[in-house]
């Protein structure tokens, strides 16, 4: 899945049960976490990734280079 140009999975686990979130926040970084329920683990991946947009760690151009390179692919 993607929002706002950063890519994100959302995955059930078996044991435990639940939901594990991840968020690719470059080639070689990742965020993580886990839910108690799908609808859940999307909203923390997607605040995760708000919480990167406002840290403003990526500038707006290295947003658009993503964006671009996802529709490429």
């Amino acid at each position: 899945m993607e929002y706002k140009g950063f890519k994100y999975t959302v995955v059930q686990t078996a044991n435990p049960t639940g939901w594990k979130w991840t968020v690719w926040l470059d080639e070689r970084r990742t965020k993580m976490g886990t839910a108690f329920s799908r609808a859940s683990a999307v909203t923390f991946a997607q605040h995760a990734i708000e919480k990167i947009i406002k840290k403003s760690w990526r500038t707006p151009s290295m947003l658009n280079n993503s964006n671009a390179r996802s529709r490429a692919g």
